[in-house]
C-alpha cells in the first residue's frame, strides 16, 4: 500500500541560514521507482510550473468570459478630442448580428479608483443581448494618461460622452440616436450629468451614487421626465449611499410621496419609467451583484430595445456568464501571489552566501503569549486609528492639489508610513527594550551606515527576479489578452513612466512601515526563528494574521456596527470602506513576512518585498492625481 505524507522543513547549510522551504514527499514505494522521488528533489520548480499553468489558464478563462464564451467581440480604442484630451475605452458587441437594426449603445462608467474592468459584468451581459457597449476609463484611471481632478470634472464627463458618440458616429452597426448610460459610484454621478450633453441618453441606470439633486456641488437634472427611464440601484449595506437616499431620489423622480422598491412607475414609451432596485450587498460588490446586474440589463433592454423585442428575442436575464471572469480573476491573483514564494526560494538558494541578505541579529527578550496579544491589540488599534485619520488628511491634500506621490492614496500611505515608524519603534522598545544588534557591537557610525547600505543592496537582489516576473506576466496578459493581472505593474499604459516612478518612490516611502511590521511580528510570533513542520507553519501563519489584524478588526467593527444599526457617518464610511481591502492586503503581507522572513532571516529583505508589492498595487490600481 502506498502511503504519502507531505511535510515542510527548513534545512540549514554551512552558513547557518535556512536555504529554503522544502516540500518533501515521503513515498512508501520502492526507491528510484516512486513518482515521489523526483518531486522530492526540486519541488520548488514544480510548484512554480504548476502556478504558472494556473496563471495562464485563468488568464484565458477571463479572456474567454470577457467575450461571452464566444458570443462577444472586444476592441480597445483610443481617441483624441479636439481639445487634446486622450480617451481610452473598449467596445463590446455581439459576434453575430441578429438584431435586424442598428444596435442601441450603452455607455458604462466605473467608480473612483477603479477602471473599465470593474464594469465587466454589465459589459458582457449587455453585449450578449444585442447592445454595443462602450466602457470608458475615466481620466487618470486604468490606462488613461490624463490627470483626474474634481476641478475639471465636466471635462471628465465630456470625455465619456465623446467616447460613446465616436462609436455611434463611426460604427454602422450602432444606432446614432438610441443610447443609454450606466454608472457605478462616481460613474453614476457622471451618468446623471449626461443630461447636460447635446444628445441625451434614452435610459439611465445609476448604481451606488449620483443620487439626490446635486453631485459634488453640481446640480443634477432630476424630475418626473429627466433623466429618461431612470433606474436607481444600491445595496442595503452600501456604505456611501443609504437606501433612504435612494428612496428620496425615487420620490423626486416620480413626484410621489409613497414609493416602494421593485415597482415600475411611469411609462417606457414616454421616458417617464422609474424603478428602485435594492439588493443585499455593499458598495464594493454592487456592480457584480447578480440581482443588480440582471435588473440593469432588463431595464436597459426594455428602455432601448422595446419591451416586446427584449422579452421575445433575447436571452433570459438569468442566463449569465460574467461570473467566470470573476472566478478567473481570483485564480489569477491568487496564483500570482503564491508564485512569489517558490520564485523567491529558487533565487535565494541559488545565491552565494556573500550575496544573500544579511540575517538579522536583534537580541530581545521573548514575551508571553497573552502579553504579546495585548501588545498587538494596542499597537494594531493605534495603527488602524492613525491609518483612518491620515487617510483623511491625505485625501484632503489630494483634493487641494498637494501630493507627495501623484497617485491617489500614495500621499496618504507615505504620511502613514513615516508617522507610524517612530510610534511603533517607541512601543516596541518600551515593551521589549532597545534591541542591540551584532552590527552595533564594536562598530562606529560610518561602519553601521556602510553595513546598512550593503544589506539593502543584498536584500534587493532576490527581489529583482520577482519584479521581472511580475512585469513579464503583466506584459504578456495585457498585450496578448488585453487583461491586466491584479497585483502586477501596469506595463501598457499612457502613463507608464509616471506609474513606474511612483512605484519606485512608494517602495522607498513604504519601507519604514513594513520594517516595523517585521520587528513587531518577529517579537510576537517569531518570524526569523522559522518553523519545523507544517503544523508549526500553520500555527504561526494564523498567529501572524491575528496579531496583525486584530486591532484593525476592532476599529473596523467600531465603525461598521453603528453603520449597520442605522447611523449615517458620511465620509467616515468612505475611508472605512477603504480599510476593508487594505486590511486584506495587510493580512497577506503578514504571511509574506512570516514565510519570507523565516527563509531569509532578514528584516530588510522581507520589508523590501512587502513595500514593493503594496507600491505596485497602489501605483497600478489607483487614479493619477
Amino acid at each position: 500500500m502506498l502511503e504519502q505524507t507531505f511535510a515542510f522543513r527548513l534545512s540549514d547549510e554551512g552558513t547557518g541560514q535556512a536555504d529554503g522551504l522544502r516540500l518533501i514527499l515521503i513515498s512508501g514505494g520502492r526507491p528510484g521507482k516512486s513518482g515521489g522521488t523526483n518531486l522530492a528533489r526540486e519541488p520548488r520548480y514544480l510548484a512554480l510550473f504548476i502556478l504558472s499553468v494556473i496563471i495562464a489558464s485563468s488568464t484565458y478563462m477571463v479572456w474567454s468570459a470577457e467575450r461571452g464564451l464566444g458570443e462577444v467581440t472586444v476592441v480597445n480604442i483610443q481617441i483624441t478630442r479636439t481639445n487634446g484630451r486622450v480617451v481610452d475605452f473598449s467596445v463590446y458587441k455581439p459576434r453575430i448580428l441578429t438584431y435586424g437594426a442598428p444596435l442601441p449603445a450603452v455607455l458604462t462608467i466605473h467608480g473612483i479608483s477603479a477602471s473599465r474592468a470593474e464594469m465587466l459584468p454589465v459589459n458582457i451581459e449587455l453585449a450578449r443581448r444585442n447592445f454595443t457597449v462602450v466602457s470608458v476609463d475615466l481620466a487618470g484611471h486604468g490606462v488613461s494618461s490624463e490627470t483626474f481632478s474634481f476641478g475639471t470634472f465636466m471635462e471628465v464627463v465630456s470625455d465619456a460622452y465623446e467616447a460613446v458618440r465616436y462609436v455611434q458616429s463611426n460604427d454602422p452597426d450602432t444606432s446614432n440616436s438610441t443610447w443609454g448610460v450606466l454608472g457605478h459610484s462616481l460613474g453614476a454621478g457622471v451618468a446623471m450629468l449626461m443630461q447636460n450633453m447635446s444628445v441625451q441618453p434614452n435610459a439611465t441606470v445609476i448604481i451606488g451614487g449620483g443620487m439626490g439633486e446635486n453631485f459634488g456641488g453640481l446640480s443634477l437634472s432630476l424630475n418626473q421626465t429627466h433623466p429618461h427611464n431612470l433606474m436607481i440601484a444600491c445595496g442595503f449595506y452600501d456604505e456611501l449611499v443609504s437606501p433612504e437616499l435612494a428612496y428620496t431620489t425615487l420620490r423626486i423622480a416620480t413626484g410621489l410621496s409613497d414609493v416602494s422598491s421593485g415597482t415600475i412607475y411611469g411609462s417606457f414609451s414616454d421616458g417617464s419609467a422609474r424603478k428602485l432596485v435594492l439588493s443585499f450587498t455593499n458598495h464594493l460588490f454592487e456592480i457584480s451583484d447578480v440581482t443588480i446586474v440582471m435588473q440593469s440589463v432588463d431595464w436597459l433592454g426594455r428602455s432601448l430595445q422595446g419591451v416586446s423585442q427584449f422579452e421575445q428575442h433575447t436571452l433570459p436575464i438569468s442566463n449569465q456568464v460574467y461570473q467566470y471572469a470573476d472566478i478567473g480573476g481570483l485564480l489569477q491573483a491568487s496564483a500570482m501571489l503564491l508564485s512569489l514564494f517558490p520564485l523567491y526560494l529558487i533565487t535565494y538558494t541559488k545565491l552565494p552566501p556573500r550575496l544573500r541578505p544579511r540575517a538579522s541579529t536583534d537580541m530581545w527578550t521573548p514575551m508571553g503569549r497573552s502579553k504579546a496579544l495585548r501588545f498587538s491589540l494596542l499597537l494594531g488599534s493605534l495603527s488602524a486609528v492613525m491609518f483612518l485619520s491620515l487617510m483623511f488628511i491625505g485625501l484632503i491634500m489630494e483634493f487641494a492639489g498637494i501630493v507627495i506621490v501623484p497617485v491617489s492614496f500614495g500621499t496618504a500611505f507615505t504620511i502613514f508610513s513615516l508617522v507610524i515608524f517612530p510610534v511603533a519603534i517607541y512601543f516596541i522598545r518600551r515593551n521589549f527594550g532597545r534591541p542591540q544588534t551584532q552590527s552595533e557591537i564594536g562598530h562606529g557610525f560610518q561602519m553601521q551606515v556602510k553595513r546598512a547600505l550593503d544589506n539593502f543592496a543584498r536584500s534587493l537582489i532576490p527581489v529583482v527576479p520577482i519584479i521581472v516576473w511580475l512585469c513579464a506576466w503583466s506584459y504578456l496578459s495585457s498585450s496578448l489578452a488585453g487583461i491586466k493581472i491584479s497585483a502586477t505593474p501596469q506595463v501598457i499604459s499612457g502613463a507608464l513612466l509616471l506609474r513606474a516612478l511612483s512605484t519606485v518612490v512608494l517602495t522607498m516611502t513604504l519601507l519604514p512601515l513594513f520594517y516595523v511590521d517585521v520587528l513587531w511580528l518577529d517579537r510576537v510570533v517569531g518570524v526569523v526563528s522559522g518553523w519545523t513542520s507544517f503544523l508549526s507553519l500553520s500555527k504561526k501563519s494564523v498567529g501572524a494574521i491575528v496579531h496583525k489584524l486584530a486591532g484593525f478588526g476592532i476599529v473596523i467593527a467600531a465603525l461598521y456596527l453603528p453603520f449597520l444599526a442605522g447611523a449615517q457617518l458620511g465620509f467616515v464610511m468612505f475611508v472605512a470602506l477603504l480599510m476593508l481591502p487594505f486590511a486584506v492586503l495587510f493580512g497577506l503581507t503578514a504571511l509574506i513576512t512570516l514565510w519570507v522572513g523565516g527563509l531569509s532571516k532578514s528584516y530588510m529583505s522581507t520589508a523590501l518585498l512587502n513595500a514593493f508589492l503594496l507600491a505596485v498595487i497602489i501605483a497600478s490600481t489607483f487614479q493619477i492625481v
